[in-house]
């Protein structure tokens, strides 16, 4: 597997990044940047779009800046990449809408969509049975998780219920933070408890790491593989990844946008530009067959 390309992970307070259309699609003509520049294709799923979002022409995603090689911030400080990102940009092209992909803190995307800030989310979010309870997926990637330290760290931890007695920092709201919960007690019943610390973004918690304030992260294996190629090995990997679960993007219970993002991500996978963003970015592994919705394929 190609090593992932690590992005600074600067904090944008709110930044949007606009997918134009038509930027590469064979059917434009010259400059052409509206939903007219379209493939039939394309016309043919905007038409199962909500009639608001027809109307206004652009569908808004948000996505957490402060994880490459999913979204971070390009060299500039101020430009989102990531596959993601790329993702995102075909899937406009899929829609025959443009999509605005906000930067917001994962822990405020779910709430966002729930009220009404974002249409969806698409932030390498773990499709869990908790989180459907107010939002559907859109399935379009498969992983594990890993436990990641600093390479200096004597004896660490490889399994969750080898957590006892480290300072365990974590992105907050990230499905792992469930996982490391499942273990305070039995460590707090062992006399050797947990020191559970919660951080903004996945930068913020491998900061504490190096700062000594916290001694173990856990992420998502593409991140983590990225983290440890880009840093030259201060960082390293620790046991097995575990948890393989699929991520999706998040729009709300019952939303009709899950249809056409499912349908417009069978169209990027037919056309090859899945296949070619998973690849460019180092994460062919992580790609499944087919896009499903809450875990089931299409119907």
């Amino acid at each position: 597997m190609a090593l992932f390309t690590l992005r600074p992970a600067k904090v944008a307070a709110s930044l949007v990044v606009a997918l134009a259309l038509g930027l590469a699609t064979a059917c434009s003509s010259p400059g052409a940047t509206t939903t007219e520049a379209a493939s039939p294709a394309a016309s043919s799923l905007k038409g199962l779009l909500p009639t608001e979002v027809q109307e206004r022409g652009y569908l808004t995603f948000a996505t957490d800046g402060n994880y490459a090689p999913i979204a971070s911030m390009d060299d500039d400080g101020k430009t989102l990449v990531g596959l993601d990102i790329d993702l995102a940009k075909a899937l406009s092209e899929s829609l025959g809408v443009e999509i605005r992909v906000e930067n917001a803190a994962f822990d405020s995307i779910i709430p966002g969509i729930e009220g009404a800030k974002y249409d969806a989310g698409m932030s390498w979010i773990n499709d869990t049975e908790a989180r459907r309870e107010v939002v559907d997926f859109v399935d379009y990637s498969e992983d594990g998780s890993i436990i990641v330290v600093l390479s200096t760290l004597q004896n660490p931890p490889t399994t969750l219920t080898e957590l006892c007695g480290f300072k365990v920092a974590i992105q907050k709201g990230a499905a792992v933070q469930k996982d490391v919960e499942g273990q305070v007690d039995t460590c707090k019943k062992a006399g050797k408890p947990i020191d559970l610390q919660l951080y903004p973004d996945q930068g913020a918690a491998n900061v504490a790491l190096q700062s000594g304030r916290g001694e173990v992260t856990i992420i998502d294996e593409p991140p983590a593989a990225n983290l440890v190629a880009e840093t030259d090995g201060e960082f390293v990997t620790s046991g097995e990844a575990y948890g393989k679960v699929h991520h999706g993007v998040a729009v709300l219970k019952d939303s009709p946008l899950a249809e056409p993002i499912a349908k417009a991500f069978a169209a990027i996978m037919e056309n090859g530009s899945y296949a070619a963003a998973f690849e460019k970015w180092g994460l062919s592994d992580a790609a499944i067959d087919e896009p499903l919705i809450n875990g089931e394929p299409l119907s």
